[in-house]
C-alpha cells in the first residue's frame, strides 16, 4: 500500500488501488464471478465483459468498452462508476521507465476517474457506492496535486465518505476511509495544524478514538486482514501495545483474499517481533 505526505493533513489516504483491494464492489476476473450477483443480470453481463477485455486487451480497451456500453443496461450509473474506478486503478500502476512514477500520466488518469465518478454521481444520487467512489477519486486527486490543490480538496475525502455511511451504515470501506483520515491527522504536529489554519484558514481535526470506532466498524461489516491491521496500528499510537499485538495475531489467521494481504500480514509480523 502506498501512502502519499500530504501537508494539510498529511495524506494518509489509501491509494484507490488499495481501497479497492479491502473488499471492491469491482472485483477482478480471477475472483469469484458470483461476487457481480447483487447486480441485475445486465449489469453482471457487461462487468463480467469488462474484466475479460481487461485481462485480454489491457485497461484502455476495458475503459472504452464501458464508455460504449453505459446505457445497454437500464441503471447506468454503476456502469459510469465502474469507468471511474479504472482509471483510479490504472493511474496506481503508472510507473516510468526507470521504475518511477510518471505523475503526468497519474494525474490526467486520477482527474479523469474523478469526473466520471462525479458524473456516476450526478447519475444516481442515492447510492452510497458513488459517494464512496468519489471519496477515494478525491483522495486520489488530491495525492498528486499542489500544496494549494490539496488544501481546496481536503475535506472532501471525509465528507464524500460520511456520506457514504450515512446512506449505507454497513459500508466498510467507508468506514475504513474515516479511521485512516482520524488517524492520519491525529498524527499531526501541532505547528503543521497552526501553519494550515494560516495559510488555508482551515484546520483538520482528528481522534484516535473516532479512528478506532471506524475501524471496528468496518470489522463489524467484514472482518479482513487491512481493516485489523489499521486497528493494530491506532493501539500503537495509542500506547496500547497489547492491543495491537492481538490484532496483528488474529488477522495472521484470516484467510487471503486480496492481492495486498499478504503485505499486512508481513508488516504485522514484523511489529509482533518488535513489540511482542
Amino acid at each position: 500500500m502506498k501512502v502519499y505526505i500530504y501537508f494539510l493533513i498529511a495524506l494518509f489516504l489509501i491509494s484507490p488501488q488499495s481501497v479497492l483491494a479491502q473488499n471492491s464492489n469491482l472485483p477482478h476476473l480471477s475472483q469469484e464471478n458470483n461476487r457481480y450477483s447483487h447486480f441485475p443480470s445486465c449489469l453482471q453481463h457487461v462487468f463480467i465483459e469488462a474484466d475479460t477485455i481487461k485481462v485480454k486487451e489491457g485497461e484502455q480497451a476495458e475503459i472504452d468498452w464501458l464508455k460504449e456500453n453505459r446505457s445497454k443496461c437500464a441503471k447506468r450509473s454503476p456502469i459510469t462508476r465502474r469507468v471511474g474506478v479504472s482509471y483510479l486503478e490504472w493511474g496506481d500502476t503508472v510507473y516510468g521507465e526507470n521504475g518511477t512514477t510518471d505523475e503526468k500520466d497519474k494525474k490526467e488518469l486520477f482527474r479523469e476517474g474523478l469526473a466520471w465518478s462525479r458524473i456516476a454521481l450526478q447519475e444516481d444520487t442515492l447510492d452510497h457506492l458513488n459517494y464512496e467512489t468519489m471519496s477515494m477519486s478525491f483522495a486520489a486527486v488530491i495525492s498528486v496535486s499542489g500544496l494549494k490543490g490539496k488544501a481546496n480538496m481536503a475535506d472532501s475525502v471525509r465528507i464524500y465518505a460520511e456520506e457514504a455511511i450515512r446512506l449505507n451504515p454497513e459500508n466498510d470501506r467507508a468506514h475504513h476511509i474515516l479511521g485512516r483520515w482520524h488517524y492520519e491527522v491525529s498524527k499531526l504536529g501541532w505547528f503543521t495544524k497552526l501553519l494550515a489554519k494560516v495559510l488555508f484558514r482551515s484546520s483538520a481535526d482528528g481522534s484516535f478514538e473516532l479512528a478506532i470506532d471506524y475501524f471496528k466498524k468496518a470489522l463489524e461489516t467484514d472482518n479482513i486482514v487491512v481493516h485489523r491491521y489499521w486497528l493494530g496500528m491506532v493501539y500503537l499510537e495509542e500506547g496500547e501495545k497489547e492491543a495491537a499485538i492481538e490484532q496483528f495475531k488474529i488477522l495472521q489467521d484470516i484467510p487471503i483474499i486480496q492481492h495486498n494481504d499478504q503485505y499486512f500480514k508481513d508488516e504485522a509480523k514484523k511489529l509482533i517481533e518488535k513489540y511482542g
